[in-house]
């Protein structure tokens, strides 16, 4: 990988963890010149955008194409273009929140999060091992890394009328974090996993792979119904996401169904800090999936999107417990 980028992208976890403790310690005690959304928002985006996201750029790049294609100047460009739009998250969200600069930084991201996409998925095509699992997988994360930006686009006009108040808008909100957290960063880190292992002629059987990614995309695109519960409580919204968690579960039950033949062998090829990550990653996949099969019971499904804390400790679970312990856990080989 690139050593410069990821010590960029670590800075950027280290700015978000700082605003984080802020955020915390506001409830300790009275912190009088902030505010506390703004700081929120600007928590939120470079944790997301600043770390996950230039993190991802940086290892899927360099595990995917080879080192002519990364000479190119493009992707250099396109990294530096990212992390200017997240410094500018970064100083104008405390400052100002949702307004004109934030937005505009926010729009720069996405813009060319498209391009990345777009000559990515180029080269990638144009690779020896386009056809493999690992191949797949990442080209589906970047694909909901896309479709979970179209409701950006509707935030636009929805905060600049009366409808910022309406269930329209947290629905957005949450079609973007729920294609962001479980499509794009969980098949990201699982794409670059893969990877790492087809590498050194780990053959993972075919039969279960496709199963695997097919109870994935189920699971992924019905889970969403429960941010949809929340404006629309019918008995039909709970059952679409309850199978979907259903779904879920059996995904990993094919997963770990993968593994287990090459544990050994796996195991073999990992230094004893990445075995920790990867163990940690994986208690906190197994938790986070224990967590949404709870919410199969749509009494529990009620809890999980009207109580506001148990949202904001399953969005760390994710995005600390698995994103961030398999990222940091893959940094050294990809």
């Amino acid at each position: 990988m690139n050593p410069r980028w990821f010590k960029t992208a670590l800075i950027n976890l280290l700015l978000a963890a700082s605003m984080g403790t802020l955020l915390r310690f506001a409830f300790v005690e009275e912190v009088a010149w902030m505010k506390y959304k703004n700081i929120l928002h600007a928590h939120s985006h470079v944790a997301m955008l600043g770390w996950v996201y230039l993190a991802l750029y940086n290892l899927l790049l360099h595990a995917f194409l080879p080192p002519a294609t990364l000479e190119r100047p493009l992707y250099r460009r396109l990294f530096w273009l990212t992390q200017l739009s997240v410094a500018g998250m970064f100083v104008s969200f405390p400052i100002q929140g949702y307004a004109g600069f934030s937005i505009a930084f926010s729009t720069l991201h996405v813009l060319v999060s498209y391009v990345f996409v777009w000559q990515f998925w180029r080269d990638l095509n144009r690779g020896d091992e386009k056809a493999a699992f690992s191949a797949l997988l990442a080209k589906t994360a970047l694909a909901f890394m896309v479709v979970s930006t179209i409701s950006l686009w509707l935030l636009g006009p929805i905060i600049m009328t009366d409808l910022k108040r309406t269930a329209l808008y947290y629905m957005c909100v949450q079609f973007f974090l729920h294609f962001q957290f479980n499509g794009w960063f969980l098949l990201g880190v699982l794409a670059l996993f893969f990877k790492r292992f087809e590498g050194h002629g780990i053959h993972f059987n075919r039969n279960s792979q496709r199963l695997f990614y097919g109870l994935v995309m189920v699971s992924t695109l019905s889970t969403y119904a429960l941010a949809v519960a929340w404006s629309n409580p019918k008995p039909i919204v709970f059952w679409v996401n309850s199978i979907g968690v259903l779904v879920q579960l059996a995904a990993i039950i094919v997963l770990v169904a993968l593994y287990r033949p090459h544990a050994r062998q796996i195991s073999a090829l990992l230094a004893p800090w990445e075995k920790g990550l990867f163990a940690m990653a994986a208690v906190g996949l197994l938790l986070k999936v224990a967590v949404q099969t709870a919410v199969a019971i749509p009494q529990i499904a009620t809890i999980a999107y009207t109580i506001r804390n148990y949202v904001i400790g399953f969005i760390h679970l994710v995005l600390l417990g698995v994103i961030s312990s398999f990222i940091l856990g893959l940094s050294k080989k990809a």
